[in-house]
């Protein structure tokens, strides 16, 4: 075979492979078990059969991310549903972990949300995150990585301080370069 017919069928066995994999992803379902669908008018937690639905809140928030240089925070706005305050802080970390935008750029996409609370009592909020070794960033994304967060976070007014956990421990620094506050006071950012 020449050069071009090899690439020809390299390219036909790529597309067949594609489409393969695409079919392998599709749920299996088995009518016998299926779970019926929810109903759309019951949606609201107004429903006599659906008495425990809490309703969902929506709100408009500042997420901070970085700019295509990752040299500054940007902010965009970003819409977030939930239905109490530790949805709520979840819905924000989320936002901060996505981008559609390619000029606004998340530092915490590869980030790992392990458990988020919230005190009400003393407006501490805390997270327990995993960094895998590729999110790691040098002194400079670092700063921008907490900054991001700080700016995200601190737009709540309830929350006055920030504990932030890696692997469930208190750490002087999340990447080895900033010392990290234990825990972030609003106000010291």
């Amino acid at each position: 075979m020449n050069k071009k017919a090899n690439i020809m069928l390299l390219l036909y066995l790529t597309a067949v492979l594609l489409i393969l994999a695409g079919c392998g992803n599709k749920p299996a379902t088995d009518p016998g078990n299926a779970e019926p669908a929810p109903n759309p008018s019951q949606s609201n937690g107004s429903s006599p059969s659906a008495p425990d639905a809490e309703k969902k809140e929506t709100q408009e928030i500042e997420v901070a991310y970085v700019d295509s240089e990752l040299t500054q925070v940007k902010i965009k706005k970003a819409e977030i549903e939930f239905s109490d305050s530790n949805e709520k802080y979840t819905q924000a970390f989320d936002a901060m972990q996505r981008s559609d935008d390619p000029e606004y750029i998340s530092l915490w996409s590869d980030i790992g949300l392990e458990s988020l609370e919230f005190q009400e009592a003393d407006g501490k909020i805390t997270l327990n995150i995993h960094i895998p070794d590729e999110a790691r960033l040098g002194s400079g994304g670092e700063l921008l990585f907490l900054d991001t967060l700080k700016q995200t976070i601190f737009q709540f007014q309830e929350i006055q301080s920030i504990q932030l956990l890696v692997d469930g421990k208190e750490s002087e620094s999340l990447m080895g370069h900033v010392e990290l506050e234990n825990p972030i006071v609003r106000g010291s950012e």
